[in-house]
């Protein structure tokens, strides 16, 4: 979605070129790393008909400036934008809204929960089997009674979370940012 934005707003800045244009930018968005705020360096993918390792990449005065519009004896053509160019302003953008996701506030619950039959949530659902560690009859009794560690993102605040149709959970989930609900999924997949 943060990709698809960056492009139309590239071809709306851009009405004039081709889609292969367009295409060869994209190619290069992996290919840009940031230098400091304004200066990018984009390396060169000699597929795409570049001859250097890397390009920098600069804003001056309101205008993309590029190497590799620049000669042995200086300024080598008055071209327009380059893919070089393009693909730092897709960087910029996508960077941009991703960075604005991470900090979308969500909510999440953690907690555990017996259940024989099938989970579900209002939100995603991050299930993990919690596993006895004592004898047999242990062992037995997770089969008829399994028991699951679960985590609830959602964009609610109130989180339910049933079994087989049955609500096993109803919890008011903790407000935190995007990127910490993802942190918190990692550690519980992580979980022994």
């Amino acid at each position: 979605m943060a990709l698809d934005n960056a492009v139309e707003r590239l071809r709306e800045m851009f009405p004039g070129k081709s889609s292969s244009w367009i295409r060869r930018a994209l190619m290069r968005l992996g290919d840009v790393r940031e230098v400091r705020d304004g200066l990018y360096v984009v390396y060169g993918r000699p597929e795409l008909g570049d001859g250097k390792p890397l390009y920098h990449v600069w804003l001056s005065g309101g205008r993309w400036l590029c190497t590799c519009h620049f000669g042995v004896y200086g300024w080598a053509r008055a071209r327009g934008v380059c893919t070089h160019a393009a693909a730092v302003m897709l960087f910029r953008r996508y960077k941009r809204a991703v960075e604005k996701a991470e900090n979308r506030r969500v909510y999440v619950a953690e907690a555990e929960v017996e259940c024989p039959g099938r989970l579900d949530a209002t939100g995603e659902l991050y299930a993990r089997p919690v596993v006895e560690a004592a004898g047999n009859v242990a062992k037995l009794t997770s089969f008829a009674r399994p028991r699951y560690r679960v985590l609830v993102v959602s964009a609610l605040r109130c989180i339910v979370v049933k079994c087989a149709g049955y609500v096993v959970l109803e919890t008011e989930g903790e407000e935190v940012p995007l990127a910490v609900a993802r942190y918190l999924v990692e550690r519980l997949r992580e979980e022994k």
